[in-house]
């Protein structure tokens, strides 16, 4: 059980590092209320189980690999870089009237590639986690790790959402700069994991 608890609290704080992940959520939460918000935890949540599934079947060592850490370094800036571009001047729309353009699917598959691109999981997946999986009830332990890290993505999104009073006008707009900031310094830091990882190939 102590085990069990200490998986639990390894998935519910890994995902909780700021990430790309985190600020997705927060920033879809803020423009297009909660539902909105847990539709983009839904789809970085199931960008986790992929890496899940991947380090419980004891490919971790795929991630280190210099070839796929090239390849995910040099396409996922690209798609960061894009997105901080977007958001530079977009404006947060407070009157939830976004939330029923029926673009669900399409901030569904954008948390996924969020996620799937995103330095820190890719770490913490196939180097911190697949080790501590190579032994026990490995079903009960992708279940556990799953349930911290819903624990976090659904509740950061209804954590903002309780809050979004806070957020007026010219704060969103801090916010979107901000986002742009981190979003192109997480793109620079692939780009950084993709020379040393063509450097180690060459």
């Amino acid at each position: 059980m102590l085990e069990l608890l200490t998986l639990y609290t390894i998935g519910l704080m890994g995902s909780a590092v700021p990430g790309p992940d985190i600020l997705y959520i927060t920033r879809t939460t803020l423009d297009r209320k909660l539902i909105a918000g847990w539709v983009a935890a839904s789809g970085v949540l199931f960008a986790s189980l992929f890496y899940l599934s991947a380090a419980g079947l004891g490919l971790g060592a795929v991630g280190q690999n210099p070839y796929f850490q090239l390849f995910i370094g040099t396409f996922g800036s690209i798609y960061l870089l894009w997105i901080a571009k977007s958001i530079w001047n977009e404006t947060l729309h407070m009157d939830n009237r976004h939330d029923k353009d029926g673009r669900k699917l399409h901030i569904f598959i954008k948390g996924m590639a969020v996620h799937l691109s995103n330095p820190k999981a890719i770490i913490f997946f196939s180097v911190i986690l697949a080790p501590f999986l190579s032994k026990g009830n490995l079903p009960l332990q992708i279940l556990v790790l799953t349930m911290g890290h819903t624990t976090t993505f659904f509740g950061i999104a209804y954590f903002v959402s309780r809050f979004d009073n806070f957020f007026t006008p010219h704060r969103t707009m801090v916010i979107n700069r901000a986002s742009a900031i981190l979003f192109s310094f997480f793109a620079l830091e692939l780009i950084r994991n993709s020379w040393l990882a063509l450097q180690s190939i060459t």
